[in-house]
C-alpha cells in the first residue's frame, strides 16, 4: 500500500543542489533563460510581452495561448529540450539522499512519488540508484511510482503522429496514450526532428491546459487524488499553494492523513487557516534545512 506521499514542487529541484548543468529555476526566472538560449522564438516576442513574461510567466503564457496559439507547440517542444538537460550528480541530490534514506528506512516500497515539475531529476535520481520508474497507474512490483501530475518534458503520446510541418492552434487536442522517454538525446532528436506536437506537458498559466493526451494526465491527477485520501502521511516540498490549482490542493486540505509542508511558511499558513481541517505541520522553508526534519518525521512511519 502506497500510504506515504511526497510532492515536489520547482522549489525543491531548486534547493536540492547536486544537479549539471546547474540548479532548475523557479517560474520567476525562466523567461530570461528562455529569451537568451531561444532568441528566434521566444526571445522574438513584442517587448511589452516579454515584459509581462518577466513579471509573471503564467500572466505571459496566457497571452500567447489568447494571441499566437499557433506558436505554442513550438515553444513547448523548446522547453522540453531546456528541461531534459537537468540531472542529478554523483548521487549527491536531495532527491538521491531521501531515497536512500526511504529504502533503508524500508519505506520506499510504501511511497509514492509525485511532483509538478516538467524536468525529470527526480527519475534521473531513482535511476541513479537503480530503482525502476512506474509513471502510470500501472505500478507493477519493484517499481517506483513517480506520478508527475503536470506531465512532464519527455512524456509524448504513444499513438499519434504528427510531422515536424504540422501546426495547430489551442483548440485542438490529440488523443492516443503517453510514452516517457528517459533518455535525453532520444528526447531532443524527437523535439528537434521527429514531430510537431508539443510534449504532454501542461502550460505554465491558469488552469494548467494541455493539449496532448490530457485524459491520461487527467486519469493520474484522479488517482493521486484517492490516493491522497487513504494516505497516513504526504510531505509537500517547495509547493506553492495555489487555490485555482484545485486538483491538488482541494485533495490536501480534504484529507485525513498528516500533511508535512517545506515552503512559504506565509503562504501555507493563509491557506490551512482557510482550507484546512486535519492535522498538518510547518517543518521549514527549504528543503536543505528541513532535510532532518523530514528524516524524523518519516521515521515515525517506518517498520520497526
Amino acid at each position: 500500500m502506497r500510504d506515504i506521499i511526497f510532492l515536489f514542487g520547482a522549489g525543491a529541484s531548486y534547493g536540492a543542489g547536486g544537479i549539471i548543468p546547474e540548479r532548475p529555476p523557479l517560474g520567476l526566472d525562466l523567461y530570461p533563460i528562455l529569451e537568451r538560449i531561444y532568441p528566434s522564438t521566444w526571445g522574438d516576442l513584442p517587448s511589452d510581452v516579454k515584459e509581462v513574461f518577466r513579471q509573471d510567466f503564467e500572466k505571459g503564457m496566457q497571452i500567447i495561448y489568447d494571441t499566437w496559439g499557433m506558436a505554442i507547440p513550438v515553444l513547448m517542444r523548446e522547453l522540453a529540450i531546456y528541461f531534459i538537460q537537468f540531472r542529478p550528480f554523483n548521487k549527491s541530490t536531495l532527491y538521491c539522499k531521501l531515497i536512500s534514506f526511504l529504502d533503508e528506512k524500508r519505506v520506499l516500497s510504501r511511497a509514492l512519488l509525485s511532483t509538478l515539475n516538467y524536468e525529470c531529476v527526480l527519475e534521473f535520481s531513482l535511476l541513479e540508484q537503480g530503482h525502476q520508474i512506474a509513471y502510470f497507474n500501472n505500478v507493477a512490483e519493484n517499481t517506483i511510482p513517480v506520478w508527475k501530475l503536470h506531465g512532464s518534458c519527455n512524456m509524448f503520446s504513444h499513438n499519434v503522429q504528427a510531422s515536424p510541418d504540422v501546426y495547430y492552434g489551442t483548440g485542438v487536442s490529440f488523443e492516443g496514450g503517453l510514452q516517457g522517454e528517459l533518455d535525453s538525446n532520444k528526447v531532443i532528436e524527437h523535439c528537434l526532428i521527429e514531430t510537431g506536437l508539443s510534449p504532454a506537458m501542461c502550460l505554465y498559466m491558469r488552469g494548467k491546459p494541455l493539449q496532448v493526451s490530457p485524459s491520461v494526465i487527467a486519469d493520474i491527477q484522479r488517482a493521486w487524488a484517492e490516493a491522497i485520501e487513504t494516505c497516513k502521511a504526504i510531505f509537500c516540498i517547495g509547493v506553492r499553494p495555489l487555490l485555482e490549482d484545485e486538483h491538488i490542493w482541494r485533495p490536501l486540505g480534504n484529507t485525513s492523513g498528516q500533511l508535512y509542508f517545506v515552503g512559504n511558511e506565509r503562504d501555507f499558513e493563509e491557506w490551512r487557516s482557510a482550507n484546512r481541517n486535519g492535522s498538518s505541520e510547518f517543518l521549514g522553508s527549504r528543503f536543505n534545512t528541513s532535510f532532518s526534519s523530514i528524516q524524523r518525521r518519516v521515521n515515525e512511519y517506518a517498520i520497526k
